[in-house]
């Protein structure tokens, strides 16, 4: 153990014993000098393999910000809530009719069923009832061109079953339930 003040290296700001800055003074000075380059472990677990390199890849770029609206929405908001404040609903009268809806002006309205979405959703949703639109129109088409053919038969009837007039003794061959032989016998025969 060596004893004495510490000395802070004028380089880096480390304090070392006097013997150690003396080594430290020139190692410090060489390294601080020379830039390192970062270390890429994929290309060194990559030597020796069949296993490609891999170029980093570029960050994208981020889409522009759009200005927000979170101020008129806002104050839509408010005014909806002063309106249902200022209704009484004690005197049972007719309620005032709804606001009409507020729509934001980002969203994309669909062409087929009117309803409004964002971009990534729109450009989802507009194919897919592009194709639904398509498909009802097809069965339109369909259900015009079969007029003159008969409609086809959807539920099978059982044909209906005859009663027959029941007369005091009714044969266990029509009879829907079991029948012990004995039984009718003796109904007959009384």
């Amino acid at each position: 153990v060596q004893t004495g003040d510490l000395l802070p290296c004028r380089i880096c700001g480390r304090t070392f014993f006097p013997a150690a800055l003396k080594k430290h003074g020139p190692i410090c000075q060489k390294t601080s000098a020379k830039k390192r380059k970062t270390f890429d472990s994929s290309r060194q677990r990559a030597e020796g393999t069949d296993i490609p390199t891999v170029k980093p890849l570029k960050p994208r770029p981020e889409p522009p910000k759009k200005p927000s609206n979170w101020r008129r929405k806002h104050e839509e908001f408010i005014a909806t809530i002063r309106a249902a404040k200022g209704l009484n609903l004690k005197d049972g009268g007719k309620l005032p009719p709804p606001p009409p809806p507020s729509y934001d002006p980002d969203y994309i309205q669909c062409p087929y069923c009117q309803r409004r979405f964002n971009e990534n959703a729109a450009d989802r949703h507009i194919n897919f009832c592009k194709e639904q639109a398509a498909r009802i129109t097809n069965k339109g088409k369909m259900a015009a061109d079969t007029k003159g053919k008969l409609p086809p038969r959807t539920q099978n009837k059982p044909a209906a079953v005859k009663k027959m007039p029941s007369v005091g003794s009714t044969p266990s061959s029509l009879s829907r339930l079991p029948q012990p032989s004995g039984v009718s016998k003796t109904l007959v025969g009384m």
